[in-house]
């Protein structure tokens, strides 16, 4: 048998409902084992990223006092884009370690629906299961920079003024900004609070395309 015909048999899906209990629950098994090894993943780099990214923020602003009149403008002017990219992030990883949990919790499911016992319960039998999005430390990260983004930008209004010499209506404008800042926070807070993880349909993926 030549090399391209053995490409090709080996690259023809299998018809649906050919492996053994067995195997589903093995392939089941790997897929949680990546999984968890994602969700460690994930955990790591918020725990890398986010004290740099608060400390470096946090440090600017404590150090204001010290800088010349044109870098305070532009620490003023960029903190707020830079509080929003934190946000954002946070939420984002937030959303993604939820996909996760859910998605293990199925795996639990699934794997003691076709072993007839319950061998996983890890997550599918966990107190906190759903009430949370991102589960307890994703959602103690996100209202820890909740509050940390609220006081940087209440630190920003109250710099602002005696220290750069604004006239009235640039004051105003700024405050304005700094208000509309803290309003798309706020809303992307509470969009993450009504996230909930919707797994797509099967015959949306191509490998289930004409099976029907």
């Amino acid at each position: 048998m030549s090399v391209d015909a053995t490409t090709q048999r080996i690259a023809v899906p299998s018809p649906p409902g050919t492996l053994s209990e067995s195997e589903r629950i093995s392939v089941l098994t790997e897929e949680y084992r990546a999984l968890y090894g994602l969700l460690s993943f994930r955990l790591a780099a918020v725990d890398r990223r986010l004290p740099v990214a608060g400390g470096a923020l946090g440090a600017v602003l404590g150090g204001f006092s010290a800088l010349p009149a044109d870098s305070k403008l532009v620490v003023l002017l960029a903190m707020p884009p830079a509080l929003t990219w934190l946000m954002r992030t946070t939420i984002s990883h937030s959303r993604s370690k939820e996909d996760v949990l859910r998605r293990i919790d199925e795996i639990e499911r699934q794997v003691n629906q076709i072993a007839g016992e319950e061998l996983l319960a890890f997550q599918s039998r966990h107190p906190n299961r759903g009430q949370k999005v991102g589960g307890r430390s994703g959602s103690g990260i996100v209202f820890a920079v909740l509050a940390f983004c609220f006081t940087a930008l209440a630190s920003c209004a109250y710099l602002v003024g005696p220290m750069i010499g604004l006239s009235a209506h640039m004051l105003i404008a700024y405050w304005v900004f700094l208000a509309a800042t803290g309003a798309d926070i706020a809303r992307s807070v509470a969009r993450l609070r009504r996230y909930r993880y919707q797994k797509p349909p099967s015959d949306a993926c191509p490998l289930f395309v004409g099976r029907r």
